[in-house]
């Protein structure tokens, strides 16, 4: 493609944006929360914090869960009583597809559990996290959780990994989110790639490269985000996920590949149970992930991937074809 006729169409996957990103971020939730920020058009973000900038009334530090066997549940570390349904939208057949800004990122070799680079590693995780059946109370639980939360349709157990793909954007210094709007639009518009409303497009970005909040920069303030905007029609669910090798997103024993992960089920769950912030969330305003992050951090038995554990509302719950009854009220760790 020239030159001319990329301007032409990063020109037209911006006019798009401008049109169509004004998908109301209503119905949320208490200003003071810290897992929001806003975007550089005032749109309410669903954040991560930094380990360092939210402040657990039981522990200011990342943990990670004490070894047991089976499943076990802890205490919320942050909001107020059990997630309540606000009517929102849900992602009921949600797949993830990662796209990598550039080659640096995906080829990166901070990795663990002997993966040669970033892009290998996580797709193996994704392949991973997500379980075959239905929630069955099994030490390998580590996604399906999020069924119980099925209101508008039921959740589905599986979450399909849609692969990924390693572009050649060149390195920048920052970026905004209406910045990364534009760059999926752009994506949409060239055939590139195929815009899905059940689709999770999980953006990876380089080291050194910060993404922009009107709260601060990725890496200081933040390590991640779920949000949304409408491409000609169509609803994209995004997450953002910026290079974690900062002192503000590390933990002590984990490679950045790692917090990856652990980053990346915060968002995916987030982004299934409360697509556009107006589904799941308790009378403090914090989603089902918020309650439970940076605390009792465990390995997955399947593959071993560190991830977090997700709030769960406990209780028997009945979703089309399906009953179960799901541990809690509490962060479930499925096993460690």
């Amino acid at each position: 493609m020239s030159q001319t006729s990329n301007r032409i169409v990063t020109a037209i996957g911006v006019a798009v944006i401008i049109a169509c990103a004004s998908t109301a971020r209503t119905g949320a939730q208490h200003s003071q929360n810290p897992f929001h920020d806003h975007s550089d058009n005032g749109e309410t973000i669903h954040v991560l914090p930094t380990p360092a900038s939210v402040h657990s009334p039981r522990d200011t530090q990342p943990t990670d869960a004490p070894v047991h066997n089976g499943v076990a549940v802890f205490p919320a570390s942050y909001g107020s009583g059990s997630l309540i349904d606000h009517g929102g939208s849900e992602m009921s057949n949600a797949q993830f597809r990662a796209i990598y800004w550039n080659a640096s990122v995906a080829d990166s070799t901070q990795t663990s559990l002997g993966y040669a680079t970033i892009k290998d590693q996580m797709n193996a995780f994704v392949n991973a996290f997500a379980d075959t059946m239905n929630y069955s109370g099994s030490p390998t639980s580590d996604y399906s959780i999020v069924q119980q939360y099925g209101s508008s349709n039921p959740i589905s157990a599986l979450l399909p990994n849609a692969g990924f793909r390693v572009d050649t954007q060149p390195a920048k210094s920052k970026i905004s989110d209406t910045g990364i709007q534009s760059y999926l639009a752009t994506l949409f518009t060239s055939g590139a790639e195929t815009p899905s409303a059940s689709t999770l497009y999980g953006v990876y970005f380089p080291a050194g490269m910060k993404v922009q909040l009107q709260g601060g920069m990725s890496c200081s303030s933040f390590c991640g985000y779920h949000s949304h905007f409408t491409y000609n029609g169509t609803l994209i669910k995004y997450a953002v996920f910026p290079y974690t090798n900062c002192a503000a997103c590390s933990v002590t024993g984990k490679s950045v590949a790692d917090i990856l992960t652990i980053v990346t089920s915060h968002e995916i769950r987030e982004a299934v149970t409360d697509a556009l912030g107006t589904a799941w969330y308790d009378s403090a305003g914090y989603e089902a992930d918020d309650k439970c992050a940076w605390h009792n951090l465990y390995q997955m038995t399947n593959g071993g991937f560190w991830v977090q554990p997700e709030y769960s509302n406990g209780g028997t719950v009945t979703r089309s074809g399906f009953t179960a009854t799901y541990p809690g009220p509490g962060c479930v760790v499925p096993n460690r």
